[in-house]
């Protein structure tokens, strides 16, 4: 199939002004509750994405269309040498009927964005092709070859991605552990899931899945207690307008796409059990994206610190 780049223009920051930085917090859907004291292991909690963002503490009409659906799943276990750790990923996966890509086409070509035009396909029937998801959201790789999003040359900074960060309190969400205070666990990487992870940019693939996030709980035989807060947030909004419950803090030019609270207890008998719940989201990330997004005018590659646990780091892509 032939393609070609239509004059309209559409971009991987763009399709969001959408996409995501996901900051741990864990939650469900409009509020609801996916385990309460229940044991953790094998836990989902599902919500959606809207565009611009809803709040899921408010009322919702029929015709709230949500852009992804998402599901933050948890395991929390008891580990053979002893202790606990919870392991926590989150998969986004885009409604792909025909009306759906329409309805994408429709809310999100920006044409009035000149550099949109750039990585905006059709197809040699006229039809507008879906953007590959995980080259959607994702920060790594080189520019318009491994993901859509690329340095800005008007901001010279690069700001078309999502990410997830997760900050561990203690059980009352007051006190934030020296485990993340200074350095909390942050990605931006989604992959594919159900294809090869070098799928080419114009692959159409409706599913992405974050790295997976590690935070250990206690150690052998101990009982202990805490709260996880997760953030999902897109860098760039592309001027649109949060929900006025929102944090008034931005996350660089973008915000919150969604947040999460999980809750959780572990003793000897009992094991790991807990709450998980989406909520409206209290505070921002408090994180700085641009000292993160280590990116000069020119560069190909992303440098940024990829930390997914809490006791080891790995630099990234």
């Amino acid at each position: 199939m032939r393609l070609r780049i239509s004059r309209t223009g559409f971009d991987r920051g763009v399709v969001w002004g959408v996409a995501f930085a996901l900051l741990l917090s864990v939650g469900c859907h409009r509020g609801e509750v996916a385990s309460s004291g229940d044991k953790l292991d094998g836990a989902t909690c599902a919500f959606d994405i809207h565009w611009p963002p809803l709040d899921p503490e408010g009322t919702l009409a029929e015709l709230d269309r949500p852009l992804l659906n998402g599901v933050l799943s948890v395991e929390a276990n008891e580990q053979p040498q002893g202790g606990a750790e919870m392991r926590l990923a989150v998969t986004i996966t885009r409604p792909s009927t025909e009306d759906d890509r329409l309805h994408w086409n429709r809310e999100l070509a920006f044409a009035d964005i000149a550099w949109m035009d750039q990585v905006r396909v059709w197809d040699s029937d006229e039809q507008w092709l879906w953007p590959n998801l995980p080259y959607l959201l994702r920060l790594p790789g080189r520019q318009r070859v491994e993901r859509y999003g690329g340095m800005d040359p008007g901001k010279h900074v690069d700001n078309d991605f999502a990410a997830v960060l997760i900050r561990q309190y203690d059980a009352a969400g007051r006190v934030e552990s020296s485990a993340t205070k200074d350095a909390p666990l942050v990605s931006a990487e989604w992959r594919t899931v159900d294809a090869p992870d070098d799928a080419d940019l114009h692959r159409i693939i409706h599913t992405a899945k974050s790295d997976e996030f590690v935070v250990h709980l206690a150690e052998k035989n101990d009982t202990a207690r805490g709260r996880l807060a997760v953030w999902l947030i897109y860098a760039d909004f592309l001027g649109a307008r949060a929900p006025r419950t929102w944090p008034k803090q931005g996350e660089w030019a973008g915000g919150i796409l969604a947040c999460f609270e999980i809750d959780w207890d572990v003793s000897p008998d009992g094991g790991c059990r807990g709450a998980v719940r989406q909520k409206r989201p209290e505070q921002s990330t408090g994180f700085d994206w641009a000292e993160w997004v280590v990116r000069t005018p020119g560069s190909e590659e992303s440098h940024v610190k990829v930390r997914l646990s809490d006791r080891t780091e790995r630099v990234g892509p």
